[in-house]
């Protein structure tokens, strides 16, 4: 689903009522994402990816006062697709944007602490428009993956880098679009391409290091290419 191009805070705006103390998220709050209140850690909600909160205050009868509390424009040529579900921790709110960007913004207000942007290079293959598909956190680091087949962690306080790699080859057809998943000190990620004969797979990396830990093809019609790929 594509969203507005501008950001309505007063859909996040419960989940910001009350001060949240500020932690380096664990594995163990990531396991019980779908079910604590004050933030929201995972795509999906929660590992079953239900999208449920048991907030309740918000509902059939009270929806209709909700009014909107900021919006946050993603800016002058670069607004395009909007696909991301947004990360909220520590009272910010931690969104991607198209050609492969990432802000950090103040939940309660709506003011951009930072801005993280890709410089996408030239000859991209995107297969459905310069979207992205959100992010992940854990302990003190933001993830996301870009256009040109990278994947980017970056320090959730400042924005500044901590690590980059290169996932694949943007030359030879590849992307990625998809929101990362951490699993026990694992950032899973998927790539994108399909339509440029590309070899579809689920990688993991190190979420300290950035090092790959293991290389997983998704289809019987690839593991040509993952012996290829993994022949010395």
């Amino acid at each position: 689903m594509t969203f507005s191009r501008t950001f309505a805070g007063s859909l996040l705006a419960l989940l910001t009522t009350t001060a949240i103390p500020a932690f380096a998220v664990t594995d163990a709050d990531l396991l019980k994402d779908d079910q604590s209140t004050g933030d929201v850690l995972t795509n999906g909600l929660g590992y079953k990816a239900q999208r449920f909160s048991p907030l309740d205050r918000i509902n059939k009868g009270t929806v209709k006062r909700l009014v909107p509390a900021w919006t946050l424009s993603f800016g002058g040529e670069k607004q395009r697709g909007q696909e991301s579900q947004p990360i909220v921790s520590d009272g910010t709110l931690y969104v991607t944007a198209s050609y492969s960007r990432l802000f950090a913004v103040d939940a309660r207000t709506g003011q951009e602490k930072w801005q993280y942007d890709a410089r996408l290079p030239e000859g991209i293959l995107p297969c459905c428009d310069v979207v992205n598909r959100g992010a992940a956190i854990y302990k003190d680091r933001i993830y996301f993956t870009t256009l040109d087949a990278q994947l980017v962690a970056l320090d959730k306080n400042s924005g500044k880098t901590v690590w980059r790699k290169k996932m694949e080859s943007y030359a030879d057809g590849y992307s990625n679009t998809a929101a990362p998943l951490i699993v026990k000190g694992k950032v899973i990620v998927g790539n994108s391409g399909g339509e440029f004969g590309i070899v579809g797979a689920v990688k993991a990396y190190d979420a300290e290091t950035g090092e790959e830990v293991w290389y997983r093809p998704t289809s019987r019609a690839t593991w040509a290419g993952w012996a290829a790929r993994t022949r010395p």
